[in-house]
């Protein structure tokens, strides 16, 4: 056993929801090092959302950069491309103010941060290259 991922509440300092689950995964790692990571609940990005990207506003921006840059992308540097472009946390240095773009991770967006970040990378097509992406469940007619 990998991993396991187990939804609770906290009340007064203390779990309420599934305390047996949590103590018997925990058994499970009996004489194991075991890492306890502990954040708030979130809808992280959908697999609709992720087909969405990959299946969509990547090719598009695939063709385009080939289409107008005369440049062969694969998809880890196009989306590592929109990663740094949208998907980042600033440093700032306090004694120069000098600002760094550190990136982050597509996999821990939530939801709705998913979705900020297609409207980025449309707008980003848009802007560039003159291409309007479909939103998700709209139709592509060709003419």
């Amino acid at each position: 056993m990998k991993s396991i991922k187990i939804i609770s509440s906290v009340l007064n300092g203390n779990l309420v929801k599934n305390r047996a689950k949590v103590k018997q995964a925990v058994s499970n790692f009996e004489g194991k090092d075991i890492e306890v990571i502990i954040r708030k609940a979130t809808k992280r990005r959908s697999n609709p959302q992720n087909a969405y990207y990959f299946g969509v506003i990547i090719p598009l921006t695939i063709q385009a950069i080939e289409s107008e840059w005369g440049e062969i992308w694969n998809t880890d540097k196009t989306h590592n491309m929109f990663k740094s472009l949208f998907l980042f946390e600033e440093k700032v240095n306090k004694e120069t103010s000098e600002v760094i773009k550190i990136p982050t991770s597509s996999t821990e967006n939530t939801t709705a941060k998913q979705e900020t970040f297609h409207n980025q990378c449309r707008e980003f097509l848009k802007e560039w290259f003159n291409v309007e992406a479909p939103l998700p469940n709209e139709e592509i007619i060709f003419e």
